[in-house]
This record gives structure tokens, sequence and C-alpha cells, in this order.
């Protein structure tokens, strides 16, 4: 840790910083453009584009405001770009045209604080982009990508998954995009068996390092026709390219080791490479941290990613992710929580083994004055085989070793196998209107699911109406009615088109989007509509209509014979909004929206895995953001969120507010560039309780046999609140360069203050008693050595 305080030379080396400007319409480089970096101390340095890009030299290490300005575009800053000695940085500036129109006069200078990229230009001002920088210091996120997103509009985090809910939707309702390929499985450990709040809340991990995402583009509802297949939100992630000087970074963790690679390809002089290479076993971690009885999970990512520049019009990029994992918990993590306080509280035994793979190509060409022609050809793999079984320590003295405990081990097992080959052919070209777009999107699936109960099973935890044997207080899970196999090859396909009308200070965007779902026969017409005005340089409106389906996902379909048939479910959208900039720095957006749904999924009861389209709902609310934009070395913002989601199954109990469902939620965070070595950040959030069942617990109702069981029934659903969760989360980073590598430590506290999670008690079936999540902090330390050569 001396070496972390260590005297730097007297002499420093400096950096360069590749700076790109296109137009964020037409894609095209700009030339002339001028480029400033001012740094802290008010120096300036400049630079204008040729063949839309320049590289300015020889900056001292440090922060830099970067500026781009050029006639007919609106001026663009990014006021938070680290330059780094020995290395050549890339800043990309993504410049939008100014229209002749009455405010143009106006509107000869707009400095856009902070986005040298803006989310969709022509969708809701709920849009938002987050880029590398926020993304890897964002305070609570552990280093994870997922966390990082906690303060966009309509977005809700609790920080206990690696995963997110908008506007009352759940976590599995997000579609999710990485560079352009539909790509779910972005987050590790999404479990398949289990506890019933592991399963529906998504993963724990992402699958990328936190350097690894150059940006992220976030919609909240009302997006472009050109995407479809989730209801709740729109996620984009790009993937880091590479650089024009190599850096390498090695980042030490107490559960393993990540590595990183950002520069020249070395095979090719146009091609630039980005490669991570990471695995962490936290079963180790646990063990050190005294924390066995969890289990004994283990994850791998590699990410390769290149981009070559052919010519002026051509350019080629080429993706593998490989993310696989496994996951074991056996009957030593259960007795190890003897020696714990609370004593053993889950005797369930897992297993979960998966591979995940993704290979993808993708070909950009820029044809005539303003067109572009974008195609994508992925192979996606999918493989995972999890069990779930159950151990009986109560049955044996305490002390008994491993070996001597009893147990009933992978009594269900279920197989999840995909294949997807897909192409996505997407053009877009200007004309006396506006934009033109277009696209067909074509995916061949080979499917193979299985679920095999070995055989009778009960279960303590069940609903006042499952069949049950007479007079228990329990259900039976049996092999006629749970076990099921899913075999299918079927191909996808959607084809989209949509016009950007431009007049005045106003755009409006239409369009249509046709999908042919393979699995189900349908076919499915979703028309978009947004609409966009300015009303002064600091006022501007939004609104948005349209129809969003979402097909059952293949676990859902293929857990039951009766769900081979299952339908889309269907979202119908509006939402109108409004951004006022009350100064340079200071920005407010309302946005209010209705949905509808409809062909909803209701689950039949416990004992099978049956779902039927019966369901309905509405959901309302609005989203309020006050953001002060970085200048100066700190941002911040303020985020409220009012929802309601109320759904109707149809079977004649009425109305109930749906799972997902928090009537206000709050984040308020910041952070603050003390200078170039230290920063700070923080972010509290607080949400109202998420609806729960109301239960009765039953005692001993295996008697007169042993063991000795409490079971669970609920009576009625969604009628009760949970306690509301609230946290502070702080981080710290630091940057010192010692000799040649650089040293970055940072510090991030989740939970300071040890607040509620929110989270529902669960049963211990042996004791009967309720057990609420341990309310404590998580330190989360690292330590990253990069080099750059």
């Amino acid at each position: 840790m001396l070496l972390l305080f260590a005297t730097t030379p007297a002499v420093a080396d400096t950096g360069s910083m590749s700076v790109e400007a296109i137009d964020a319409i037409t894609r095209r480089p700009i030339d002339r453009v001028m480029v400033s970096a001012e740094s802290r101390d008010g120096t300036l340095y400049s630079g204008a584009t040729e063949n839309g890009a320049v590289i300015i030299e020889d900056l001292p290490d440090g922060f830099f405001t970067f500026r781009a300005e050029s006639a007919g575009y609106v001026t663009a800053v990014e006021p938070a770009v680290r330059v780094l000695e020995r290395r050549t940085g890339r800043v990309r500036f993504e410049l939008q045209p100014v229209l002749e129109t009455p405010l143009s006069d106006t509107l000869e200078e707009v400095v856009v604080i902070g986005r040298a990229r803006e989310a969709d230009p022509f969708g809701t001002v709920s849009s938002s982009f987050m880029n590398r920088e926020e993304l890897r210091n964002a305070p609570g996120s552990g280093s994870d990508v997922m966390r990082a997103l906690s303060g966009l509009p309509g977005l809700v985090s609790t920080g206990e998954f690696a995963s997110f809910s908008v506007r009352g939707h759940g976590p599995r309702n997000n579609l999710i995009y990485v560079d352009g390929f539909p790509f779910q499985q972005v987050v590790h450990f999404e479990q398949t068996l289990g506890e019933e709040a592991e399963i529906v809340n998504g993963g724990r991990y992402s699958i990328f390092a936190p350097n690894a995402v150059s940006g992220a583009e976030f919609s909240p509802g009302g997006w472009s026709a050109e995407f479809g297949g989730r209801k709740a939100s729109l996620l984009q992630f790009d993937v880091v390219d590479g650089a024009p000087s190599a850096v390498g970074s090695v980042r030490l963790d107490l559960a393993g080791l990540e590595f990183l690679y950002q520069g020249p390809s070395g095979f090719h002089d146009d091609t630039t490479m980005f490669v991570q290479a990471r695995r962490f076993d936290f079963g180790q971690l646990f063990d050190l941290i005294g924390e066995d009885d969890i289990g004994s999970p283990v994850m791998t990512d590699v990410i390769v990613k290149t981009r070559t520049q052919f010519d002026d019009d051509d350019e080629f990029e080429f993706l593998l992710i490989y993310a696989p994992e496994e996951s074991t918990r056996d009957v030593e993590n259960v007795i190890a929580a003897v020696d714990e306080p609370e004593g053993i509280e889950d005797v369930s035994l897992l297993d979960e083994d998966q591979d995940l793979a993704l290979v993808g190509g993708t070909w950009r060409r820029l044809f005539g004055s303003d067109g572009q022609w974008t195609n994508r050809v992925y192979v996606r793999g999918f493989d995972k085989v999890s069990s779930e079984g159950e151990a009986y320590p109560d049955l044996v003295p305490p002390g008994t070793p491993p070996e001597g405990v009893p147990v009933r081990d992978k009594l269900l097992t279920v197989r999840e196998e995909e294949t997807e080959f897909g192409w996505r052919s997407d053009v877009s070209v200007g004309n006396r209107f506006g934009l033109f777009t277009a696209g067909l999107h074509l995916a061949s699936e080979d499917i193979n699911y299985s679920t095999e109960l070995r055989e009778d099973w009960i279960q303590y935890l069940y609903n006042s109406d499952d069949p049950r044997p007479p007079g228990a207080n329990y259900i039976v899970l049996q092999p006629d009615d749970i076990n099921s196999v899913y075999d299918a090859s079927e191909t996808n396909y959607g084809v989209y088109g949509e016009q950007v009308f431009e007049w005045g200070d106003a755009s409006l965007r239409a369009g249509l989007r046709y999908d042919y779902d393979g699995f189900t026969g349908e076919s499915l017409v979703s028309p978009r509509l947004n609409f966009n005005t300015m009303i002064s340089p600091y006022l501007s409106l939004s609104a948005s209509a349209g129809i969003f389906y979402e097909s059952p996902s293949t676990l859902v379909r293929a857990a039951d014979p009766d769900n081979f048939d299952l339908e889309n479910e269907e979202l119908g959208h509006v939402s109108a909004g409004i951004s006022y900039r009350f100064s340079d720095n200071w920005r407010v957006l309302v946005e209010a929206y209705y949905q509808q749904i409809d062909n909803r999924l209701v689950a039949d009861s416990r004992t099978d895995l049956r779902v039927t389209n019966d369901g309905e709902g509405t959901n309302l609310g609005a989203d309020f953001v006050l953001t002060r934009e970085f200048a100066d070395g700190w941002t911040a913002d303020l985020v409220y969120a009012w929802n309601r989601f109320r759904v109707d199954d149809n079977d004649g109990r009425g109305e109930y507010d749906w799972d997902f469902n928090r009537e206000h939620f709050v984040s308020l965070g910041g952070r603050w560039e003390i200078n170039e070595r230290w920063q700070l950040g923080a972010r509290w959030k607080y949400g109202s309780g998420q609806p729960i069942d109301r239960y009765i617990v039953h005692d001993d109702v295996l008697a007169p046999f042993p063991p000795v069981r409490y079971s669970q029934e609920f009576t009625a659903k969604n009628v009760d609140r949970d306690d509301a969760f609230h946290s502070l989360d702080v981080r710290v980073d630091y940057r010192r360069p010692v000799g040649p590598i650089d040293l970055v430590l940072f510090l991030d506290v989740l939970n300071v203050y040890g607040g509620p999670t929110g989270e529902p008690p669960e049963l211990n079936i042996l004791t009967g008693e309720l057990i609420s999540d341990e309310e404590e902090a998580l330190p989360l330390m690292g330590l990253i050595v990069e080099y750059a050569w």
C-alpha cells in the first residue's frame, strides 16, 4: 500500500485524445469541426477535424472539458473527459443538426452539457444515455454495469440483484440489445429453480466488466418500431471499441481476477480490439467471510470485439461473448449454517451448469449523401441444466458428517437448450420529409426444453386454492402434473418502416412493425408514434403512442404441454412529457404514461406449471427527474417515480396490485471529482413496499410422522404491503501513476447504515420462523493495475 502514495517522477508524460465528429442523423464524418480541450486550470488546447477526426496531443494527465463546434450543428460539450499519461483516448461526438426554423436564430449555440452522444433524438424526453465514465464510477454499482443504471427515469433498482424493474413491470420484461444484437442473458446466476425471490428478481452479477461498456441507452417506453419482443423498457449496450494506443489492466478481487485489453489489434493496421477475460469463484469468497452456507457459484466471462475501417464508407465489427457459469449448493453448504447464530434456514440442494455464447458480425455501409445500410449476422447458443433436491439435517444428530445426512438429490431437473441464427438488416436514408428507416429481422430458433420430476415431492408454500391431499396443509408435486418436453424449431421474422416528418421546430416519427411469431403462428402489427417539438431553446415537449408485444418466455411455454399454444401479451402505451432547462446546468423533466395490458399471462397453481392468457391490467404513473449536469467538477440528480399497476386474472377475484408495483420511489445521487486523483459519489434510494400475499403459518404439518415441518398458506393475493426499503451507497475512487503503471483503487460501500431491504420474510420450514434479509452494510473493494504502451 505504500506504493500507492509513492512520489511520481518530476517530469510526467503526456497523453493524447482522438476525437471523432459525425452527423447524428446521417452518420457521416464532419470536417472543420472546431474541437477544444480545456483543463481544470483553464489551459486550452484545440484542433479541427479532417475526415471527421482530429488528434489533440500533449495533454497533461487530468480532467478536461471537450467542446465540439460547427456551423449548422448544436454545440456539444463533454465536461469530464479523463486524459491519462502515455495513452491515446477516444471521444466521439454525434452532433445534432440545427434545422432552419423560427427558433434557428436563438439556437445558434445550444450547449449540450455532458453529452457527446445523446439518446434517440426522436424518442421521448425520458430517453437517457449513460457514458462509460458514468457507468464505471456509479455509487452502489460495485463496479457492475447493471447496478450502475440506478437513477434513470422510471427505473427501480434496490441493489439486491443485478437487475431492475421499470414502471412496475418485472425484471424479465426488459428488452436488451448488445451492439445491436438481441441478447437477454446479460447477468449471471438467473436461477431457474430455488427460492421464489431468486427466480423472479433476476441474476446477481453482470457479464460485463465495469470498463467494458462504452455507453448504455435506455427508454422506459415509447421506443422506435425498429425494436420488438418485450414490453417494459429498451436497454442498449455498446461494448467498448479498441483504441489508438494499447492499454492493459488487471483487476484484483477476493473472488478472482479480471484482465482487459484495449488498443490496436496487432494483425491489421485499421483494426482495433477490445478483450475482456475474467473468472470469479464466489465459493472461495464465501468461505473466507464465513458465509459458506450460500453455495459455490463460479462464473467466467470472455468478450472479444474488433472494429475494422475498410474505407470511408465501410466498417466491420466482430463480437464474441462467452459466459459460462456453474453453481452448486450441496449438503456441506446446508449444514455449514449450524455454526451460525440463526442455524439452518434453507435445506435446498441446488446444482446449475450453464453455457452461453454469442458470435456476431456487423457490416455498416454508407451510401449516397445520407444513406446507411447495416447488416448484422449472429448465432447465439444457450445450454443450461438446473436441478433441485432437499436435505434432511434434522433427522440426524448435530455434528453428523455430510455423507451421513439423508438427502433426496436432483428431485426436479430442468434442461434448457437454445440455438438461434439471426440476420438483421436495417437501412436509413434522408428524403424531403426528413428521415426514412426500414428493416428486416430474421431469427431461426431450435429449442429443446424439458422438466422432469423424479418422484412425488412435498412443498410447504402453497395457495389456499391449490389442489392438495384431504386435510393436508401442504401440496404434493407429482410427475404426471410436472413433467414436460418441448422440442421445436421455428423461424420468427419482423419487418418495419418508419418516417420522420420534420416541420418548423417539430418532428413526428410514424412507424409500423409487423412480426410473425413462428411458435404461436401469430401475426402481430405494432403501430408506433413519437412527436417532439421545441417551444423555446430551453423548453421541449414529447408524446408517444404505440402497441408493444411480448412473447411468453421459452421456459414458461415449455413448462407444460397446455402452454405450448400461449399467445403474446399485448401492451398499449401512451405518454406525454416536458423537458425544461432553467439554467446552463440544471434541467427538469416530467413524463406521465398510461398502459393497457391484454392477454396477460396468469399462472394456474403451484401443483402444476400451467399458464393462461386470461389476465389483463392497467398501468399509469409519472416520472420526475431534476438533473444538475456535470460542471465545475460535480453532478447531481433527483428522481421520483409514482406508479399504480393493477391487474385482473379474470378468475372472479377482481383487481389487485401487481407484484412489482412500488407506489413511490425516490433516488438522490451525486458525484464529485475532487481532483485528478480522487472521486467521491453517493446515492440514496427509497422505495415504498411492494404488494405481498396474506398468509397463515401451520405447525408440524407432517404429524404424527417425522420430520417436523411448518408450512405457509397464502390466503389472499397482494392485499398487504411489505416494508419500504431505503439505503445509502457511497463510493470513493483513487487513481495514481506509479512509474510506468497506474494504480486505481475503489471502495464502494452498499447500504452504509444497514437500511431495510424491503424483501418479504421467508419461512424457515424447520422452525416456523419468518426470516428477514440481513440489514447490514456491504463494503466492496477493488484494485486495478493499468499499463499503457
